[in-house]
């Protein structure tokens, strides 16, 4: 097959990817579904779909006593009702507190270049179709794109040196108000129990929602822990175990990859707000001097904490 052929059938191929570039609705909902494959952080978060750049997240408080010992005394008018009187007093009824927190996505872009031979190794070799291609085209950006949007979820940090995570601040950075300093101390049954000490208590009564987010080192510096002791556990450990498996206290340990060694979260992931607007945009083009297909991906996505003081960071793990 000559070349020119080859690529016309690959334009083919990718033109089914767009619609004046734009993805299709269902396309888009499947690049979003594979975003969450495969990475233990990002599948857990929450994922919402936005179809304008822009959306209000609305939360509802209720800080205060809801319920009291109700009055028996005689009916009174309800303006003036008070203590002594049937009417609730004043002091005494639940404020509600409401506050928004605001998606705003920003763009960001990838691009992929094929070489001529690799589209000659791969489609006269019966890889590309209508249908095989699209899809290795939406798995493979999906797996390198989510790897990026972890990485910045996790560590954006407006002050950093890296353009990407600096367009934002990351869960880390974000968290500010539960800090446990492990003082250089290796990551141990004592900073689970200090971090779950350390989440307000409102919070205690839902910590089965929680999970505790390591790096794969600490993950297996504790499994290691475990595996040293003279138990049946210690002996699963080294001949199976899995970070995922592992419940500490009751939550679940997750290794993750983004996450820095000396860091460790405990957060209810859906306390995450990851917003991706609809219309991603996959376009193509050719370079005919460099022999290579262009393919060119940007998306909108922003993320958030819905409410922060329902995060424990740990810090300063040896």
């Amino acid at each position: 097959m000559k070349m020119k052929e080859l690529l016309a059938k690959a334009d083919m191929a990718l033109s089914d990817l767009t619609s004046s570039g734009l993805m299709l609705p269902e396309q888009s909902d499947n690049f979003i579904r594979i975003l969450g494959q495969d990475t233990n952080f990002l599948q857990d978060v929450r994922t919402i779909t936005m179809s304008r750049p822009k959306m209000n997240v609305n939360k509802l408080d209720l800080a205060s006593r809801a319920l009291h010992v109700a009055n028996q005394g005689t009916i009174s008018s309800p303006l003036s009702g008070e203590e002594g009187t049937r009417a609730l007093a004043r002091a005494n009824r639940t404020k509600v507190t409401t506050t928004k927190v605001e998606l705003d996505t920003y763009e960001v872009i990838a691009e992929v270049n094929l070489p001529y031979e690799v589209l000659e190794d791969n489609i006269e070799g019966g890889a590309i179709d209508n249908t095989q291609f699209q899809q290795t085209v939406l798995d493979k950006l999906a797996e390198r794109i989510r790897i990026d949007i972890e990485d910045v979820m996790l560590n954006g940090d407006t002050g950093s040196g890296d353009a990407f995570l600096a367009e934002r601040d990351g869960v880390l950075k974000l968290t500010t108000s539960n800090i446990v300093n492990n003082g250089g101390a290796a990551l141990d049954a004592v900073t689970f129990n200090e971090m779950i000490q350390t989440l307000p208590d409102k919070f205690k009564r839902i910590l089965q929602r929680y999970k505790f987010y390591v790096a794969h080192n600490k993950a297996i510096q504790y499994m290691m822990q475990v595996a040293q002791r003279q138990t049946g556990l210690g002996d699963s450990v080294l001949v199976g175990g899995n970070g995922v498996n592992f419940a500490p206290f009751g939550v679940p340990m997750v290794p993750v990859a983004s996450m820095p060694s000396g860091s460790s979260l405990l957060i209810d992931p859906a306390n995450i707000l990851f917003g991706v607007q609809r219309n991603m945009r996959l376009e193509y083009d050719k370079d005919t001097r460099e022999r290579v297909l262009i393919m060119v991906f940007t998306m909108r996505f922003d993320f958030k904490l819905e409410q922060e003081d329902m995060n424990v960071k740990a810090i300063n793990l040896g």
